[in-house]
């Protein structure tokens, strides 16, 4: 059986609101997961600040004409946008867009 973290919401927004520790730091005071602490924010009403990683928009229209029209990298079209490379890969199979083929590198002449 799971055991329940004891600590009063008074206490834990003092720790979130007044301190600023974040939801790992107050997780790893109490041994316990972030998720719960993120619970627990939640049933006291504590307002939880923004995530450090938020959503980013990747217009669809705008990928495919990047990765299938102008053949960006997709390194390049994660820059662009300013997400992980990994980010672009799911965006771009969520969308259906289709893996281009990869093109054999070009080899020098033997005779060059």
């Amino acid at each position: 059986m799971p055991r329940r973290i004891e600590i009063s919401c008074a206490e834990l927004r003092q720790l979130y609101e007044g301190e600023r520790l974040g939801v790992v730091a107050i997780a790893a005071r109490y041994s316990c997961s972030s998720t719960t602490i993120s619970l627990r924010l939640r049933d006291c009403g504590v307002p939880t600040r923004e995530t450090r990683f938020q959503p980013r928009k990747i217009p669809h229209n705008e990928l495919r004409q990047l990765y299938e029209v102008e053949h960006w990298s997709i390194k390049a079209i994660a820059r662009h946008f300013g997400v992980s490379i990994s980010t672009i890969g799911n965006r771009r199979r969520m969308f259906g867009i289709p893996v281009r083929p990869r093109i054999a590198p070009q080899r020098r002449s033997e005779t060059s």
